[in-house]
């Protein structure tokens, strides 16, 4: 595949799915020669700028809305399902123009394959340029909208566009999607690289921590934390205040190595997105994840990571006063230690399919 391109199509849904594919990506630019077209939304682009910044003009970036994913309501991590379905039929109405123009810019360049984690739009142009077409998910979002009650008409057409896959590339956890009849591979989490240096001078700055986020996709009023003295990092989207002698401590936006701080903390607070538990799991962090009703993904990946004794989890209506003693007892309680050592990164794994 040298010389190539390689061509990208990451979620524009939240932030899990590009800090996924940067995994993929910097090493596939570290160990080929390929050239790289990356299309997902402004705001996941900025950050893939600034993170493969290194590698100069080898990447191309394309900012396209790429997928809706889901939709919030304001200061909950609730979805409207109301306005999920609007968003999506008017986003599928324009899937023809969007993959026309795509099209056009990538047909007359030597692309060995298109790559969409998980975008539909990706999926055609895989289709349209007759490359080898891949999907990198842990799901699909037939599953996630058949689970919300959403209509036929928009879950078949996604499977439908799903079906046109020459391999799914299916991450542990991963949403049974028995419906989709595609070749399949299976391998285990992966995420970027955690640099031990940079992880030893976080904890020298700051002393104890915990870390919590709700994702890029969230935006949350307000989370108390009580019985905790150390530093509280929290991605954008979070209200924090804390009693005693914690100290908050708000990562900027453009901070590229959120996972840095996630891996020197002691307790990882996080909505059940994959991309966080991955990070969490292959750096050993005592995982504490956010159960909110109604989102098919987080219920499933809770009950499964419990179930391995490997996380615990709150409800979304404890985020209101969250008392760390408490937290660290149901730690104690529930988190095998010995378990977690079974994980290690599979971004090699993901290598050799490609």
């Amino acid at each position: 595949m040298d010389k190539q391109w390689i061509v990208f199509y990451v979620s524009s849904h939240g932030f899990g799915h590009m800090t996924r594919c940067l995994a993929i990506m910097e090493d596939l630019l570290e160990t080929t020669d390929n050239q790289m077209y990356i299309a997902s939304g402004a705001y996941q682009n900025s950050f893939a700028r600034t993170y493969l910044a290194r590698f100069g003009d080898r990447v191309v970036y394309k900012d396209i809305r790429t997928e809706v994913g889901l939709v919030n309501k304001d200061n909950s991590l609730q979805v409207d399902i109301p306005r999920l379905e609007h968003e999506l039929t008017d986003f599928m109405a324009g899937w023809d123009t969007a993959v026309a123009a795509e099209v056009a810019i990538l047909r007359d360049l030597p692309v060995a394959c298109v790559i969409s984690d998980i975008s539909a739009i990706g999926i055609q142009v895989g289709e349209r340029l007759g490359v080898r077409n891949i999907g990198i998910a842990n799901f699909t979002w037939c599953e996630q909208y058949e689970f919300l009650g959403l209509s036929d008409t928009i879950t078949a057409r996604f499977r439908e566009v799903y079906a046109k896959l020459d391999l799914l590339i299916e991450y542990d956890l991963m949403l049974p999607a028995t419906k989709l009849p595609v070749p399949r591979k299976q391998i285990g989490f992966i995420c970027r690289r955690f640099d031990p240096d940079r992880i030893a001078a976080i904890r020298a700055q700051y002393g104890p921590s915990i870390f919590i986020t709700c994702g890029k996709s969230a935006s949350l009023l307000n989370i108390r934390i009580e019985n905790y003295e150390g530093t509280i990092f929290a991605t954008s989207g979070i209200n924090i205040t804390a009693t005693g002698n914690a100290t908050v401590f708000q990562l900027p936006i453009e901070t590229f190595d959120t996972h840095n701080y996630l891996a020197a903390s002691d307790i990882v607070i996080a909505k059940a997105g994959w991309g966080t538990i991955s990070e969490a799991l292959l750096s050993k962090r005592n995982l504490v994840l956010i159960d909110r009703e109604g989102v098919l993904e987080d219920t499933e990946n809770i009950e499964e990571l419990k179930r391995r004794g490997v996380a615990v989890s709150i409800k979304e209506a404890d985020l209101a006063r969250i008392d760390m003693q408490a937290i660290t007892d149901l730690i104690v309680e529930n988190i095998i230690r010995e378990n977690l050592d079974a994980y290690e990164n599979a971004v090699g794994d993901i290598l050799r399919e490609l």
